[in-house]
């Protein structure tokens, strides 16, 4: 059935007027953060479109400048105020909630959709960014629309879909170019599935070349800058970073606890304390990762869907590939060396594994037997309200 046939779900309109009423007042009373004053906010002031007077950087410090694209457009529309700068993120973020409900409710139905929009929108983490100015909101929101295109792909084989996948993707790279591991998840998925005949067919090296078309302008500075590139921004001149120097924060292969810090932050750095009687260096204390009674959850219907013995649909298939590709490249890799401001190492790298994650919790959270639903269904409430307040009482 077409969205268009379909009745609106109160329920989501709900949970996204509850999700903007939060945002708006996070983004009203918490102060700036080091992304936001450093790179987001002074980059977008450098952007100009006035005749004679054009400017439009294509990369700030760091990571290409589309994020600061969105900066400009919110401070455009609403304001230099805090919210000002935060409002198209606040927008954008409930977008990628209602795109999360659509992608899920296609697949497994209306309340595993409610419920993996719910915790979309309440969990910690994407409550924190999602009412800043960062790069976080529109990289999440082009990666939710390539997992989104390439599920309608899967579902109806129909190329388009592809397409618009190579392009999300292409985007989201102009966010973070780690979004490119999102390439390598698609072929796999492919390969594993019995969709692998398309591997054969032209139109899966389309998608390809639109990626490649979407990416070249950044590709093509890269292949121009020398260690001396600079962009001025903030009243300073500050060096840019190369493909090659985000490279060499690999450092080979290992083991880093950081990627399940975005889930079981508290935890790890505790058992971290107590194996090495050293504290776990966190160089992004200002970020917020979700409780850790909604990273068990969320971790905990993962494995479930891993090790279910049901017959895998599509979606459910892909979602894996997506969710244990990332994380385990993240968890393989041991810390390499830095140069500027870069995080040597973060775990916030897996922020994209929590669109597969909350997309299978929603599906398992209904597999509850009706005996346990309402005291499983509750605690998973009382977890989304406890994130919630957290935030709010924190302002």
């Amino acid at each position: 059935m077409s969205l268009a046939r379909r009745r609106t779900d109160a329920v989501l309109i709900l949970i996204l007027l509850m999700a903007l009423a939060i945002r708006v007042r996070l983004g009203v009373t918490r102060e700036y953060i080091h992304d936001e004053i450093n790179t987001a906010i002074p980059l977008s002031k450098t952007i100009s479109f006035a005749p004679g007077h054009v400017n439009l950087p294509l990369r700030g410090e760091n990571h290409p400048a589309l994020p600061a694209y969105v900066v400009k457009g919110s401070s455009t529309l609403f304001g230099t105020s805090r919210l000002g700068y935060r409002g198209m993120h606040i927008l954008l973020g409930l977008l990628t909630i209602a795109m999360v409900y659509a992608m899920t409710r296609q697949w497994y139905g209306l309340v595993p959709a409610r419920w993996a929009a719910a915790l979309m929108a309440f969990n910690e983490y994407y409550l924190n960014v999602s009412s800043r100015a960062t790069a976080h909101v529109p990289t999440l929101l082009f990666v939710t629309a390539a997992v989104y295109a390439f599920s309608r792909f899967l579902a109806t084989e129909r190329p388009r879909y592809l397409y618009l996948a190579g392009a999300s993707v292409g985007l989201a790279f102009y966010c973070k170019e780690s979004t490119a591991l999102l390439l390598p998840v698609f072929a796999l998925t492919l390969l594993v599935s019995k969709h692998r005949h398309w591997l054969l067919k032209p139109q899966i090296y389309l998608a390809c070349v639109i990626y490649a078309l979407v990416i070249s302008p950044d590709i093509a500075w890269n292949l121009r800058a020398n260690p001396g590139t600079t962009v001025t921004y903030n009243d300073r001149a500050v060096g840019q970073a190369t493909y090659a120097t985000h490279l060499r924060r690999i450092g080979g292969l290992g083991l880093s606890p950081y990627p399940s810090m975005f889930y079981l932050r508290p935890t790890v750095k505790a058992v971290a304390l107590n194996l090495t009687g050293s504290e776990l260096k966190d160089e992004t204390q200002e970020y917020w990762s979700v409780n850790v009674a909604l990273g068990v959850l969320l971790l905990g219907a993962v494995l479930a869907t891993t090790v279910r013995r049901a017959s895998p649909d599509h979606l459910r298939l892909f979602l894996l590939v997506m969710f244990w590709a990332i994380f385990g490249f993240f968890t393989l890799i041991k810390r390499g060396a830095t140069t500027g401001r870069l995080d040597p190492v973060s775990w916030m790298w897996v922020e994209t594994t929590i669109v597969p994650a909350v997309v299978l919790t929603g599906a398992r959270l209904v597999d509850v037997s009706v005996k346990w639903r309402l005291p499983a269904w509750s605690a998973v409430t009382a977890a989304l309200v406890w994130a919630c307040m957290r935030l709010l009482l924190v302002e």
